[in-house]
């Protein structure tokens, strides 16, 4: 029985190093973030792996004895996945891939191993998305839930403070209320720790889901009050306590010790008894029967001939030449101009292939600023979206944003901003890929992602600019009338 159960268990360990293999991309997203000291909000990810290693030996005894029987909706879901996670790749959305990541490798078990072994390492793979960095999605929801907490707290007990954005304003200092201050790190390792607290114990779902309810809320809590015990010592010893002036890291993991002391005692008092654990039956087949084998072979060419037919087409289509002129060609009655040397308005993109800037006056003397940038190809250091490209740049600021459609020259993207000196302006701009426009950079992203698994599609970006004088519905009017006159490079037709 001993061979038996540890036969399978390594075939499923071999099997989750082929997708770690193929799927390199996102574990290497995984290792590069859980060795981050800096930002160390996902450096338990080892310790994560080492536990989800460690319940699929806990349960090798079952994994022997299950029945291994053919689940071809596991195959068909495993190809839609990898489908996905191709999808999301190539769009460079890095937040999608590595959470698809966990469900590609838990379907391909379901696939080469049976639902009776997929349903026992459920569990196992579910637990690995507390290592997962998409969470990194709700930081700035938890830091504004922060401050409003902190406010409420101050509110009861003082001091008087004044609350600016993510600033607090104490009567003899300043808090910034940073998002490594939201508390994520001690939430994400309290909903872990919740989490195999009630599959050790095999507590009832609900009763699990209770008490991840319950972690949830004493991380939010141990987190509200480290921020808030540092403000109180700042301003009663007049911002010259050690908490102050070096850091509140790991008294906030002191302060998260008393709320996992007070989980661990309220389940043990008022949760119900741990369930007793089943021994596993003694399996009846202990070798691999030749259509298992065949499942596991199957499942390995799915695994690894999707993303090579992908790469085959892609490199069967090339990227195209770029064009000569990205420019919109203006319509009569406007001619080019020069630019304005002193522009605030300065996008940045990181690596494109082309980018150009124009001026455009009408007779009255209108101006309208055309700026294109173009990618032949986008990777994760090479793209049109990220936190390093702005459509605005460092000098405006956006206050209103709406989509807008405009007879004759399709859907753009409405942004007003102002600069620096209290200048208005409107902006229209729009995504296009392989030349079909989009106004939504996430929906543009996958369009684009959906396109370059089989081939290396052009995308780009047009905008236009126009002051907002005397008002921005006057503005509004002027580049509804550049647009509907200009030619098919910019209104699509």
């Amino acid at each position: 029985m001993a061979a038996a159960s540890f036969l399978r268990v390594g075939l499923i360990l071999a099997l989750t190093c082929l997708v770690t293999l193929v799927y390199w991309p996102s574990a290497a997203v995984y290792a590069a973030q859980w060795a981050d000291f800096v930002n160390i909000t996902y450096t338990h990810g080892w310790l994560i792996v080492a536990v989800c290693l460690a319940l699929i030996v806990r349960e090798r005894h079952a994994i022997a004895a299950a029945e291994w029987r053919s689940w071809p909706a596991a195959r068909l879901a495993l190809a839609v996945c990898i489908f996905v996670w191709l999808v999301c790749y190539r769009a460079n959305n890095q937040d999608l891939h590595i959470t698809v990541f966990p469900a590609l490798l838990w379907l391909a078990i379901a696939s080469a191993f049976g639902r009776q072994v997929a349903v026992l390492l459920a569990f196992p793979v579910a637990f690995f998305y507390f290592a997962v960095p998409s969470w990194s999605e709700i930081a700035v929801p938890l830091q504004s839930l922060t401050v409003v907490a902190v406010q409420a707290l101050l509110r009861i007990t003082g001091p008087a403070a004044i609350i600016s954005g993510d600033l607090i304003h104490i009567p003899n200092g300043t808090f910034r209320i940073e998002q490594g201050c939201n508390g994520l790190h001690f939430l994400i390792v309290g909903l872990a720790i919740a989490a195999l607290h009630g599959e050790l114990r095999r507590d009832p779902w609900r009763v699990r889901a209770a008490q991840l309810v319950l972690m949830t809320w004493l991380a939010l809590l141990a987190n509200w009050v480290r921020v808030y015990t540092v403000i109180e010592r700042g301003y009663l010893t007049d911002m010259q306590t050690y908490l102050v002036r070096v850091s509140h890291y790991w008294f906030g993991w002191g302060v998260f010790a008393v709320a996992l002391a007070l989980f661990f005692w309220v389940t043990e008092h008022f949760g119900p008894t741990p369930r007793a654990r089943l021994s596993a039956p003694v399996p009846k087949e202990p070798a691999l029967a030749r259509d298992q084998w065949r499942a596991v072979a199957v499942t390995i060419a799915i695994l690894v001939v999707l993303p090579a037919v992908s790469m085959m087409l892609r490199t069967l289509n090339p990227p195209r030449p770029l064009a000569a002129d990205l420019a919109p060609v203006p319509p009569t009655g406007w001619t080019p101009t020069a630019l304005d040397a002193h522009s605030s308005w300065t996008p940045q993109f990181v690596k494109p292939d082309r980018e150009e800037r124009r001026a455009f006056t009408d007779q009255t003397g209108t101006v309208v600023e055309a700026y294109t940038v173009l990618y032949r190809t986008q990777s994760q250091e090479a793209k049109l979206y990220g936190s390093r490209s702005s459509i605005f740049g460092s000098d405006l600021r956006p206050y209103y944003q709406d989509d807008f459609t405009t007879p004759g020259g399709g859907a753009f993207r409405e942004s007003a901003v102002s600069d620096r000196a209290g200048s208005h302006w409107l902006i229209w701009w729009r995504y296009e890929v392989a030349q079909r426009p989009f106004v939504s950079p996430l929906v543009s992203q996958l369009w684009y992602g959906l396109e370059a698994t089989v081939s290396n599609p052009p995308e780009r970006l047009v905008a236009l600019r126009a002051a907002c004088a005397p008002d921005c519905t006057a503005a509004r009017h002027v580049l509804q009338g550049f647009v509907a006159k200009s030619k098919p490079r910019l209104n699509g037709s």
